[in-house]
């Protein structure tokens, strides 16, 4: 078990799991004390493209009861930035986050080495 108060926590959990040879979608359920059991595999894509459907990621939060929870996904080609899709994905789950009261409180891209936080980047 693990208490998640940054960005940074959030990939020290992530970053075993990075993946150098396709995308993956991942989240981490967060309790009203912000622990999480493991990050939670949702998809696994190609090298350069994961689909992600909202039934998928919020599934889990609702069985486990999450209080929150932090959606992260790797890039392979060791670039962080967010592309447009990404961008797009994140405010639609954002939104529908919003609709069943289960608050999104950061979007990570990963790789083994670094991070980029849509939160600390003012995207979320």
């Amino acid at each position: 078990m693990s208490q998640i108060y940054n960005s940074q926590q959030a990939f020290h959990l992530l970053k075993p799991h990075f993946n150098p040879e396709v995308e993956e979608f991942w989240i981490i359920l967060l309790n009203c004390l912000l622990v999480t059991e493991a990050p939670l595999l949702i998809s696994k894509g190609t090298l350069d493209h994961c689909l992600v459907h909202p039934r998928d990621v919020f599934r889990s939060a609702i069985k486990a009861n999450a209080f929150g929870l932090i959606m992260a996904h790797n890039h392979p080609s060791l670039q962080v930035e967010p592309s447009e899709k990404d961008i797009a994905l994140t405010k639609r789950l954002k939104q529908i986050s919003r609709l069943i009261e289960i608050p999104i409180f950061d979007h990570l891209i990963f790789t083994d080495k670094k991070y980029y936080s849509f939160k600390e980047n003012k995207l979320i």
